[in-house]
């Protein structure tokens, strides 16, 4: 997996454009500069847990000894369901009931930014990708990417309003839909090879 893929496909799940709504609603009430304070806070909670993730991924994975197979159609069923949930988001969600107050690595830490699907993701691809270089430059571009676009959060909504900001959340969505499908495909054929091998 390049660099470029492994940027893109955290990138989506994590799902800034999607967060920026919720983080301007849970920081309404707070001054502006102290509003960039805690979204750093939280971004860096954020990337201390993925980074946590991406070890104990692979440290739990090479003990399993599981197949690159099963990784490849296992991750490409896991980006599928994350881009579900982005394209057809249910209104018992946590972005539809927001708690009150300041967040405290609840819920815009984890799980807004570094939830279970992004760090089940970092889990998976810490077998698939040999290279640590790749994988944590990958995990710190996409993470650099995202606290771009919500300090430029209010902005952008203004930019193009709810409705443009939903739509680019779909096409996010969209794209990793078909990066899923690509990825359980692979799989496939790695599992048709193998048999016939």
């Amino acid at each position: 997996m390049t660099l470029l893929y492994l940027t893109v496909v955290l990138f989506l799940i994590m799902d800034p454009i999607g967060n920026i709504s919720s983080f301007l609603s849970l920081v309404a009430d707070i001054p502006p500069q102290k509003q960039r304070s805690i979204l750093l806070r939280e971004m860096l909670i954020a990337l201390a847990a993925m980074i946590a993730f991406y070890f104990l991924g692979e440290f739990i994975l090479n003990v399993l000894e599981t197949s690159m197979t099963t990784l490849r159609i296992t991750s490409g069923i896991i980006l599928f369901l994350v881009a579900i949930k982005i394209l057809f988001p249910s209104v018992d969600s946590l972005r539809a009931n927001l708690p009150v107050g300041e967040p405290f690595i609840s819920p815009l830490a984890i799980p807004l930014i570094a939830g279970p699907s992004l760090l089940g993701t970092i889990m998976l691809f810490a077998r698939l990708e040999p290279s640590h270089l790749s994988m944590l430059g990958a995990i710190v571009l996409s993470w650099s990417l995202a606290v771009l676009v919500l300090l430029f959060g209010a902005r952008l909504q203004r930019l193009v309003g709810a409705s443009g900001l939903m739509a680019c959340e779909r096409l996010m969505g969209l794209i990793l839909v078909m990066l899923a499908i690509q990825r359980f495909l692979e799989g496939i054929q790695q599992f048709v090879k193998s048999c016939y091998a």
